[in-house]
């Protein structure tokens, strides 16, 4: 057998045996973490304690699919102060790769309202601080994120994954409204963040949970003192060209240290 048959079959089970290892472990786990999540949430725990729940998971989820962090730009983020965190979206395990990569910072999250249906899951997201919205209703949704957020700690950072869906090809694309409405009602800045390499390990509608290196590029906040409603799209065009940006450094880094980002430049 050829060394690169060799290395292709091992990586295949390697694969296999972590895709069997997150399917059993980390639902469970999700399981109880949610449950102690509402517990604390009900005994009035503050949102900083109840993130080290959400970064104890992340980082167990992590380290089941062998998955490695390269992260740059994590100064940029200031602790104790609350931004709209906008992300791009290659994967369900960019939220996740996103709270093990800024530990410091209190993350909440804009989720479908089918998530918030789950059993368990839905209220704990819920009761933790986590907002669903319908995305086809943007000032609908504006106005319950305002709600949520003029309920938060002031540390607390909502984070949108602007694109609304995990990309299927990999590319990155157009940007929804939501995020930066609310980012100028909030009156918080925004935090581009780009992520690569995590469509290469698990990608949308494929269950499959490969090992790999994840780059994570943090960019400078955005400012939105001075800006009103109208003032959206342009803040959503700005804030896409950062992420742009940010995800050509991150696919760059990735190609250096000899590994394919996978999808679309």
């Amino acid at each position: 057998m050829r060394p690169q048959d060799r290395a292709r079959l091992s990586e295949g089970a390697d694969t296999l045996l972590r895709t069997a290892a997150g399917l059993l472990v980390l639902p469970a786990e999700l399981l109880l973490y949610s449950a102690l999540g509402v517990l604390l949430a009900v005994l009035g725990a503050r949102s900083r304690l109840l993130q080290h729940l959400y970064l104890g998971y992340a980082r167990l989820a992590l380290w089941i699919g062998g998955i490695r962090l390269e992260i740059h730009g994590a100064e940029q983020a200031e602790p104790g102060r609350g931004y709209v965190t906008v992300l791009n979206h290659e994967s369900g395990l960019d939220p996740i790769c996103l709270i093990a990569a800024l530990p410091r910072l209190v993350l909440r999250f804009v989720v479908k309202q089918p998530v918030m249906r789950i059993p368990v899951l839905g209220h704990a997201l819920r009761r933790t601080g986590n907002v669903g919205v319908v995305r086809t209703d943007t000032r609908g949704d504006v106005a319950r994120v305002r709600e949520a957020m003029g309920r938060r700690d002031p540390e607390v950072s909502m984070v949108f994954c602007a694109e609304g869906t995990r990309s299927r090809d990999g590319a990155l694309h157009a940007f929804k409204m939501g995020a930066f409405a609310s980012a100028i009602a909030c009156g918080l800045p925004i935090l581009p963040v780009a992520v690569a390499g995590t469509y290469r390990i698990c990608p949308k509608g494929r269950l499959r949970l490969r090992r790999g290196l994840v780059a994570i590029e943090v960019g400078a906040p955005i400012p939105v003192e001075g800006l009103s409603f109208d003032d959206r799209e342009r803040l959503r065009d700005q804030t896409r060209e950062a992420v742009a940006r940010l995800r050509a450094e991150a696919r760059r880094r990735l190609r250096e240290r000899g590994q394919d980002p996978g999808g679309i430049d």
